[in-house]
């Protein structure tokens, strides 16, 4: 009978059409188990989501360096340094004698914003001569 021979077919060790040999549909080979699906963890649309999230997150990073750069951009840098400069001449105008509660430090607040102003103060290698300097030119502002 048909059945019998199925039945020896598959205990003689010649195999199926697949070459299979004494292996059940249930028990896959190797080869097989590698193509089966993986679990839903390893899904190529958890891929994709991933590759969405790096490229956001390079996005973000590159908006954070881009606003990091821009603080620290040659404009700001200027302005830092005038006011850094503007300072130094300040305590200059002290140590020359003028407290800041005086006339002349005032006119030295007020002067030394344009940097014209700020390139002859510095210039000036006395103290007195700073502070005639700070009123003389006080005056004249005052004039025009």
């Amino acid at each position: 009978g048909g059945a019998n021979d199925d039945q020896h077919r598959e205990d003689d060790g010649e195999g199926d059409a697949d070459g299979n040999i004494g292996r059940t549909p249930q028990d896959p080979t190797s080869a097989e188990r590698m193509t089966q699906k993986r679990p839903a963890p390893y899904s190529p649309k958890e891929k994709k989501k991933t590759f969405r999230d790096q490229c956001m997150k390079r996005l973000v990073e590159a908006y954070e360096m881009k606003a990091q750069s821009s603080k620290q951009s040659a404009t700001s840098q200027v302005v830092d340094h005038q006011r850094d400069e503007i300072a130094s001449m300040l305590d200059q105008v002290i140590k020359d004698g003028a407290d800041e509660e005086s006339d002349e430090h005032f006119y030295a607040s007020q002067l030394l914003k344009k940097k014209e102003n700020r390139d002859v103060f510095i210039t000036l290698k006395t103290p007195n001569g700073r502070l005639i300097w700070l009123r003389r030119s006080w005056e004249i502002r005052k004039k025009n």
